[in-house]
């Protein structure tokens, strides 16, 4: 009883990440060509198989660490966005750990991405992102502060 069960666990659990790893395929080519990426029993992201080494997910650096978890987002924007229930993709400060060149392969997921659905940005590092494109927003102080006799209540 215990290896049916266990053996439903495993089929559930690749039945379950099959689209997830389908929809982060063509993210993960754009910044680890001809990797892939493993996931532990509780769908956390195990670790990056690189021409068949597995390395360990805690083993990877901060910026791989980083550049994975958006890739995963971005995976999961695009399933969502495939049921018919689009979202937009919103990156806090994110790449704070990547060196020049993975940050252009991220951008390049980035903009595969955007064709699909909308990715946000929010970044106090213009110049580091303006390669990335889009439509630049920036936010103005209030001069004066309150007008017309509002109330900050």
């Amino acid at each position: 009883m215990r290896s049916t069960i266990e053996d439903t666990l495993a089929e559930s659990r690749e039945r379950y990440l099959a689209p997830v790893r389908r929809s982060v395929r063509p993210y993960l080519q754009a910044v680890f060509p001809g990797s892939d990426l493993a996931f532990a029993e509780d769908f956390r992201p195990a670790g990056l198989d690189r021409g068949g080494a597995l390395e360990a997910h805690d083993l990877l650096s901060d910026g791989t660490r980083e550049q994975i978890a958006i890739l995963v987002r971005l995976a999961l924007g695009s399933l969502l966005a495939q049921g018919g229930e689009p979202v937009p993709i919103i990156l806090d400060d994110a790449l704070v750990f990547s060196d020049d060149e993975r940050m252009e392969r991220m951008f390049d997921a980035l903009s595969l991405a955007a064709r699909a659905q909308q990715v946000i940005v929010l970044t106090c590092r213009t110049r580091a992102f303006g390669a990335l494109g889009g439509r630049l927003l920036s936010l103005e102080p209030v001069r004066g502060g309150l007008s017309d006799g509002a109330s900050g209540v």
